[in-house]
């Protein structure tokens, strides 16, 4: 019986995850955005406004390679540039752009309301009471990795 608690919420997890992501896809759809592209830009911003393309590679859970196509798209669509990082010429610094920026408030505002929207199912004592647990587990698994 425990067992399949632990299935059921490995699958719902997942479930939630993809669903937030595609309910976020179809809101952002008129920006023209791909999904790793919008998620990019939250990465960036939630960063200052630039990262190292490496560490923006991580967060995306993308390959080098899928990142340098990436920010090379992004960079000819004018929401990014690249500039050397100072002290090692070979990494790349991403840094967002005013058009990206002016992206990034429409952005902001409809992942906001779409918090809202879904915290609203839930009670503030329930929310904490979910968040308290999925942090844990995270932590269990930060420290599986170590």
């Amino acid at each position: 019986m425990a067992g399949d608690r632990v299935e059921a919420l490995g699958v719902l997890a997942a479930g939630v995850t993809k669903s937030w992501r595609q309910e976020l896809d179809r809101r952002l759809q008129p920006l023209g955005l791909t999904r790793v592209q919008w998620q990019a830009l939250l990465w960036l911003d939630r960063a200052g406004g630039e990262l190292v393309q490496g560490d923006l590679a991580e967060r995306l859970d993308i390959g080098a390679p899928a990142a340098v196509t990436l920010v090379d798209r992004m960079q000819r669509d004018g929401l990014v540039t690249r500039r050397e990082v100072e002290g090692d010429r070979r990494l790349k610094a991403v840094v967002v752009t005013p058009r990206a920026r002016t992206l990034l408030e429409r952005i902001r505002r409809t992942v906001l309301a779409l918090r809202r929207e879904l915290s609203a199912t839930l009670s503030a004592a329930e929310l904490d009471v979910l968040c308290e647990l999925l942090a844990r587990v995270r932590a269990k698994l930060d420290e599986l990795r170590q």
